[in-house]
């Protein structure tokens, strides 16, 4: 659902100054702040980086060149000596944003958290305090159908391919952090590998889907035709702040050690596991070695398979339940009134939604979503912490923008 755009108004923003650390990568943030130097209010970025500085700017700028101990102080500094009132941080788990937020909600400011959309692709999201598993969303069925009695059902409206261009945007912004890096010498990326790793680990899986195209095709169809229920396992993208952070599998080889485990002694005899590896996924950790290494050791080789290609919306039809640690592709299962089972923190993780009880009795009596709290979980989520848009392409900024800076303003 498009909202109207903000109402020029340039007293709306007066007294108010927002702070950015971090951003997605592009002209989002820039754009943003324009929108509301526009309605009176001061806004600024930290520049941690060379890349922030090419997505943001020179302007409004306040560069930090320190180590990463010693962030917390100097922005509990810059925030004294701009009357900072407003916080803005993209994602919650990036140690930067993370310090950010603990100064800013030690001096009782307002922290603003935009995240990629709940419910992807073109949807963004907004929330005060924290995202996903810090989210304040209720965990409460009957909050969710209480509140969407009077909420209308969200319009998703559609936008041009976005990734190609959000892989441009990644590969500028690290071209000209790499490149500028004697400038910003202390910062450290928070990854999990380096930069050149996972380049070319991107590169070698897309050479690999491109040139063996048809074999990868072959091996799905044949997972997928199999005799026997077929349980899809949804991998994260490994590092995922959503795997480290909000679950208690320390990689995805643990989460794919788990569910095979589970499965191998559960499900009936009959059933098959197909794991889909995530369509961002670098190709670094060897996901299909994992998959065939655990099922050998607990007994279920040739009922337990592993995919890197296909379109997991496409597959979603074809299942009988779907096992995710936390993932948004785990409420693309439950919209579609799959029994999902959610292992991690996740906002939709509650009765009715998820099975409940347990991976293990999940194989043999998965519990369906119930369509009612799903509908009226989405009017809310979306309600309350979606905005139509999308960060990487500029439809889907100018769509955005307007209804950020209303949200900001308002709160």
């Amino acid at each position: 659902m498009v909202a109207a755009p903000a109402r020029a108004d340039s007293s709306r923003g007066q007294g108010r100054h927002f702070l950015f650390v971090c951003g997605p990568f592009g002209s989002f943030t820039r754009t943003l702040g324009r929108s509301l130097r526009g309605e009176g209010a001061q806004c600024s970025r930290v520049i941690l980086n060379g890349g922030d500085a090419f997505d943001w700017g020179v302007s409004h700028a306040s560069p930090y060149f320190g180590p990463r101990e010693g962030f917390g102080d100097w922005f509990a500094g810059v925030m004294r000596r701009d009357h900072v009132t407003d916080v803005v941080i993209y994602g919650d788990s990036h140690p930067y944003c993370v310090e950010a937020a603990r100064v800013a909600a030690g001096r009782s400011l307002k922290v603003h958290v935009l995240e990629q959309g709940y419910f992807r692709p073109f949807w963004i999201t907004l929330e005060r305090g924290g995202v996903n598993g810090n989210s304040s969303l209720p965990r409460d069925p009957c909050a969710y159908l209480e509140e969407a009695r009077g909420i209308p059902a969200p319009i998703e409206e559609w936008l041009p391919p976005l990734t190609p261009p959000a892989v441009w945007n990644l590969a500028l912004y690290h071209a000209v952090l790499w490149l500028t890096t004697p400038a910003f010498a202390r910062f450290r990326l928070p990854y999990q590998y380096s930069l050149p790793r996972q380049a070319f680990g991107h590169a070698r899986r897309y050479l690999d889907q491109r040139l063996f195209r048809g074999r990868h095709r072959r091996r799905l169809a044949s997972a997928l035709d199999g005799e026997g229920e077929l349980f899809l396992g949804i991998l994260q993208r490994p590092g995922d702040s959503q795997l480290r952070v909000h679950s208690a599998f320390p990689s995805t080889a643990d989460f794919i050690t788990r569910v095979v485990k589970s499965f191998a002694r559960h499900a009936p005899a009959s059933a098959r596991l197909l794991f889909k590896s995530h369509f961002l996924d670098h190709g670094i950790e060897p996901h299909a070695r994992s998959v065939a290494l655990a099922a050998k050791v607990h007994g279920v080789a040739g009922r337990v398979l592993f995919t890197d290609s296909g379109d997991l919306h496409a597959m979603l039809p074809m299942a009988a339940g779907a096992v995710t640690v936390n993932s948004t592709a785990g409420l693309s299962a439950i919209g579609r009134g799959l029994p999902t089972v959610a292992l991690g923190q996740a906002i939709y993780e509650m009765p009715g939604l998820t099975h409940q009880g347990g991976l293990d009795s999940f194989w043999a009596a998965p519990q369906a979503p119930e369509p009612d709290l799903y509908d009226a979980f989405r009017r809310v989520v979306v309600g309350r912490t979606q905005i139509s848009g999308a960060y990487a392409i500029r439809q889907g900024v100018e769509r955005a923008v307007p209804e950020v800076t209303r949200r900001l303003l308002s709160q």
